[in-house]
C-alpha cells in the first residue's frame, strides 16, 4: 500500500498503516503514528467485541467525525489497520469512499 498515493488521492492530513500487533509500517507523521496505532487498536478491539456480542459481525470500519476533523480506520484481512485523518470534514464522502475502495485490497 502506498501511503504517498493515498495521501495525494485524498488530501488527507495523517495516513497511518500499523500491523495487527499495532507496529507502524508506514505513516506521514511519525510524531504521533505509536499513540494513533495503539489506541486505534484498543479502540477495534473494543468496538469490535462489542459489535460482534450485539450482532454476531465482525467489525471492519471504525469512523470518528467532529465538526473540524475526520478519522476512518480500516481493518484489513491481514489484521493490519489502515488511518486515514483529515482536518477537513468537508471531505468525509470523498475518505469514505476511498476508504471503501481499499478495504481488503
Amino acid at each position: 500500500m502506498n501511503i504517498e498515493k493515498i495521501t495525494e488521492e485524498t488530501g488527507a492530513n495523517i495516513v497511518i498503516i500499523a500491523d495487527k500487533d499495532g507496529s507502524i509500517t508506514d505513516a506521514t507523521d511519525m510524531k504521533h503514528a505509536k499513540n494513533f496505532a495503539l489506541m486505534t487498536q484498543t479502540a477495534f478491539s473494543m468496538c469490535h467485541d462489542l459489535l460482534n456480542d450485539i450482532t454476531g459481525s465482525n467489525l471492519e470500519q471504525l469512523i470518528a467525525r467532529s465538526s473540524e476533523n475526520v478519522i476512518i480506520v480500516n481493518r484489513l484481512d491481514s489484521g493490519a489497520i489502515v488511518l486515514i485523518a483529515s482536518d477537513n470534514p468537508s471531505k468525509f464522502g470523498l475518505l469514505l469512499k476511498y476508504m471503501n475502495s481499499i478495504n481488503n485490497n
